[in-house]
């Protein structure tokens, strides 16, 4: 393969390795080029120029954000294709991978408060909660946890693993909810995300998860690898020169995983719920329910579904080598 402006001398350590299946994160120093992340950026700034979802700014939550992405992919394609990205994935991870979907979130100083304490339902809802996921997280500006802050703290899984939250406290919502509406006991959009988000946050777990918590410094290139067990949260972006720190997400998938539409219907109940009348909720994202709209059935290799465009080039395969070993 001919040289690329993204290719890169990365790789993974043995202590790289050891850490991710400790933890079930790792820091990953110098991971893309410079080239990379004005490459990053620029796709950032275009994609949350078109316009985000209204109440993550009206919640302070996010200065601007963006779920569904709508250019082109093509330098993403050719990131993807960079043989040191290839083998230091999944090497880490241990499978073949499939990218879904990509995100952005930029926090304003001093005002942005991000995501508490979380895990990724929203962004692998659609998958078997068994399965593999994981996500590619790489800040496009400094985060200095000794002065501005504003990256992310996250908990080892061996510590406290969101498993429970995949598997027992997302259907546990909607059936709560769905059996006070049968009652008669109106709910409204409010008490389902603060339902959703109350195990986590918790004083209790928040005590919990506080003291055990992981904040690492990050320059533009340095990127963090976690699975989707990886209960984490968004720092604010204190005093100091930075006014704004954006980041872009890659969200991937073990390339043999499958569509689970139970749990995808999930994550449309508060869409079914809440969506008319005078202040209809407005979701973030649908692209959960979309892969069904596009003809995929419960069951389907998500790697095969229509809904994704340019499969191949958004698979991620181990070297045979490895795959042999």
């Amino acid at each position: 393969m001919s040289s690329h402006p993204f290719d890169n001398e990365f790789h993974v350590t043995p202590e790289h390795k050891e850490r991710f299946r400790r933890d079930g994160f790792v820091k990953l120093e110098g991971f893309y080029n410079s080239e990379v992340v004005e490459a990053l950026l620029n796709r950032v700034e275009a994609e949350m120029d078109r316009g985000e979802a209204d109440s993550f700014k009206a919640d302070a939550m996010f200065n601007r954000a963006k779920y569904d992405f709508a250019g082109e992919m093509t330098a993403v394609y050719e990131l993807l294709e960079r043989p040191y990205l290839r083998r230091a994935l999944t090497d880490l991870v241990e499978c073949d991978l499939f990218l879904t979907f990509e995100q952005c979130f930029e926090v304003e100083k001093n005002v942005s408060k991000g995501f508490p304490w979380h895990v990724g339902a929203q962004s692998f809802g659609f998958q078997l909660a068994e399965e593999f996921g994981c996500t590619l997280w790489g800040p496009l500006h400094p985060v200095d946890t000794k002065r501005q802050r504003g990256g992310m703290a996250y908990v080892p899984d061996r510590v406290i693993s969101g498993d429970f939250i995949f598997h027992q406290i997302e259907p546990a919502v909607v059936s709560t909810l769905e059996a006070r509406e049968r009652a008669g006991d109106r709910t409204n959009v409010n008490e389902y995300f603060a339902m959703r988000s109350g195990i986590l946050n918790s004083p209790t777990m928040c005590e919990i998860l506080e003291n055990h918590q992981v904040e690492d410094d990050f320059k533009p290139g340095d990127a963090l690898l976690f699975n989707k067990m990886v209960v984490h949260r968004s720092i604010m972006l204190g005093e100091g020169a930075l006014p704004r720190r954006a980041a872009y997400v890659m969200r991937f998938i073990d390339a043999g995983s499958h569509y689970d539409l139970e749990r995808a219907r999930m994550l449309e109940f508060p869409v079914e719920m809440y969506g008319k009348g005078f202040f209809p909720y407005k979701p973030f994202t649908r692209q959960h329910i979309e892969i069904a709209e596009a003809g995929a059935s419960d069951g389907d290799l998500l790697a095969e579904c229509a809904f994704f465009d340019d499969r191949d080039r958004r698979t991620i395969r181990r070297e045979r080598s490895l795959q042999a070993g």
